[in-house]
């Protein structure tokens, strides 16, 4: 999308814009509005500091707008949403997945997919959205040589048999997986808040422990069972003052150009931690850098 056609959603300062005046004079004397006058009140209403959005929704309201206005409409309201409802992080992430980025990869609910990162390439990005009481899984491992494979799928709890064999056959596409020195993986699920009957604070728990059974096990058949599997169990209630609900993203940079990490709307960590400068410096040339000990929900 181009520049000059975001540029139309930068906002502007204070009350005063003649737009606004204008919506305020028309509001007020509602009742003796002609329809051209009701047309232009929807345009403001909804493109307060849009002057192409307004012209555009009037055009509309009245009948008048061509067929490749209503595309460029449909745009604005695409634009409108994920300005409400998105950060400036994936604001980004959509307009690099519709200008064809190569290194950014969208997964769509009911799909998965797979990205490679080797020690020479940019950083790559593999994301979902949509995440309301879906199983989004990721797998990644790193390999002596530095190459970083990162797998994502995106299924609804009726599926997770046809979850299961994607999340399979895309770990399958790297090969030497289960030798990797890096075995990760991140399930985030639905969950519910349950009452800890030691501490009787309510933590939440993921909802249905034989999902995660079950996409371990392929996980874990895969990879051998010393892979680290984190559970984040997550509310599907929405809370409107977050955005980026429903999002999942993993941001795999190359071996040794920085550590990749997740985030969700609610969550986020790391799936690789480089020991800060005065820790490397102490390590005896022969040795490497100490894991965590592999474990499992």
């Amino acid at each position: 999308m181009s520049a000059d056609f975001i540029k139309i959603f930068q906002e502007f300062d204070g009350n005063e814009r003649p737009d606004n005046l204008r919506r305020e004079k028309l509001q007020s004397r509602y009742e003796t509005l002609n329809e051209e006058e009701k047309a232009e009140l929807m345009g403001l209403n909804i493109f307060p500091d849009n002057p192409r959005g307004i012209e555009l929704r009037k055009k509309e309201a009245l009948g008048l707008i061509a067929d490749d206005e209503r595309g460029e409409l449909r745009k604005l309201y695409q634009l409108k949403t994920r300005q409400e409802k998105n950060t400036p992080a994936i604001q980004k992430l959509w307009e690099r997945i519709e200008a064809n980025d190569p290194n950014v990869e969208q997964v769509d609910m009911g799909s998965g997919k797979a990205i490679k990162v080797t020690p020479t390439e940019e950083e790559k990005i593999i994301w979902t959205f949509g995440l309301g009481g879906c199983y989004g899984s990721v797998v990644f491992t790193e390999h002596e040589d530095g190459t970083r494979d990162c797998v994502l799928t995106h299924y609804p709890p009726t599926e997770l048999s046809v979850n299961m064999a994607k999340l399979g056959d895309l770990i399958n596409t790297s090969e030497k997986t289960k030798t990797a020195k890096t075995k990760k993986a991140v399930l985030a699920l639905p969950g519910e808040w349950i009452q800890n009957p030691e501490t009787k604070k309510y933590e939440m728990k993921a909802k249905n422990q034989q999902a995660i059974d079950s996409l371990t096990i392929v996980i874990q058949a895969k990879l051998g069972v010393d892979v680290e599997i984190k559970i984040e169990p997550y509310s599907e209630m929405i809370d409107l003052a977050k955005k980026d609900h429903g999002v999942f993203v993993v941001y795999v940079p190359p071996s040794g150009k920085g550590d990749v990490r997740y985030q969700t709307w609610f969550s986020g960590g790391k799936l690789t931690e480089t020991p800060a400068k005065n820790e490397r410096d102490n390590l005896p040339p022969s040795s490497t850098e100490p894991s965590e000990p592999a474990k499992a929900g």
